[in-house]
């Protein structure tokens, strides 16, 4: 990343939401006037509010990401959908601002 940066060779990044240092990689690109977006690994709805999050710390996180578990998984694990209406917006209740649907985490818990 940071030699595509350096030799201006990129128009945006993506930042695979493997990549735990995404803000930090955020940051390196905004410094050069650079967007990023983050793409799914097709995870589950915990994970992927965590990246909700933290792209919107990322004041250069403005290209489209997605978000595709919720459309390929049985159940995402929250207790309401991410995305509603079309849209999954930042929740801005405590922590994550998310709950758990604990009966779907005890049908899917393997012992």
């Amino acid at each position: 990343h940071l030699e595509a940066v350096h030799l201006e060779a990129v128009d945006g990044i993506n930042v695979a939401p493997s990549d735990w240092g995404f803000l930090d990689m955020a940051r390196i690109a905004e410094a050069s006037g650079i967007p990023v977006w983050q793409a799914s690994n097709v995870d589950l709805g915990l994970f992927d509010v965590f990246r909700m999050h933290a792209s919107a710390a990322a004041p250069n996180c403005t290209l489209g990401s997605d978000l595709c578990g919720n459309f390929v998984h049985e159940h995402s694990l929250l207790a309401e959908p991410l995305i509603q209406q079309g849209y999954a917006m930042v929740p801005d209740k405590p922590g994550l601002g998310v709950e758990l649907d604990e009966e779907a985490v005890e049908k899917y818990t393997v012992r």
